[in-house]
């Protein structure tokens, strides 16, 4: 069946995992790309973005790119169309579970972060958490002073997993994948006509949910054990060259 969708994650694929300037050339590549796509003019699907980022920053590269399909931020816990400028949480997301998230970043600012100076909060989020270290051995550290907080807190039950840089505090039950599931069905994509790109564990549930999956060089094992294809090239060299394969070019 034919590849109807391309689904990429932002940080490790589009862009590096480390704070530095983007390649201008590769972006523009990617950019042309993507416009193409949109107006079914190039030799590969529709484009969009699954993201642990916020939903400000995720808007900013819709316009970018000229990305007209709804895109999922936060880690699965917003889904975003551009067109109507309308944000919805994803599945499993309630108020009484955000609030349960607010008193965990609370106990971060005042019992957690005052005493590690190496870890930073992720601005912007409405029902997810990240946590950034230049310093990502620290987490191990960190993670169990949050579950035992959030159990005496009778707060809800959470999925907790670093990516490179970040440690991802989420909703149980509410990720990519379940945000697909929900995306998909509004644009009426069978996960069997949907391709995704990941680079981290965070990027798992995407595996599970379509029917080709590739990586860059700089993915995570757990990730390469799982892809299709894995590209000998980095971020988004090797996003350009998933791009490339024949599995991905419009029927």
């Amino acid at each position: 069946m034919p590849i109807k969708l391309i689904i990429t994650d932002l940080d490790g694929c589009l862009n590096p995992e480390e704070s530095i300037p983007w390649d201008l050339d590769l972006f523009h590549e990617f950019s042309k790309l993507c416009r193409h796509a949109a107006d079914g003019a190039g030799s590969i699907p529709p484009i969009t973005l699954c993201t642990g980022r916020p939903q400000p920053y995720v808007e900013a590269l819709m316009k970018i790119f000229d990305i007209r399909l709804p895109v999922i931020c936060e880690g699965g816990a917003v889904v975003y169309s551009l067109h109507d400028n309308h944000a919805q949480y994803g599945l499993g997301v309630t108020e009484e579970k955000i609030l349960g998230l607010r008193a965990i970043r609370a106990f971060l600012e005042t019992d957690i972060l005052p005493h590690y100076p190496d870890l930073l909060l992720q601005f912007g989020k409405e029902a997810n958490l990240s946590v950034f270290s230049p310093r990502p051995e620290l987490f191990a550290e960190i993670v169990p002073l949050v579950e035992q907080f959030n159990r005496e807190a009778n707060g809800p039950e959470l999925t907790i997993y670093p990516s490179h840089y970040y440690l991802n505090i989420s909703i149980a039950g509410v990720d990519k994948g379940s945000a697909l599931q929900q995306l998909l069905h509004q644009v009426g994509v069978a996960p069997e006509e949907a391709a995704g790109i990941g680079d981290t564990e965070g990027d798992l549930p995407l595996r599970e949910n379509v029917a080709y999956f590739a990586c860059p060089a700089n993915a995570r094992t757990a990730i390469k054990d799982v892809a299709d294809y894995v590209s000998p090239y980095r971020d988004l060299r090797g996003l350009l060259d998933i791009l490339e394969q024949p599995q991905l070019r419009r029927g």
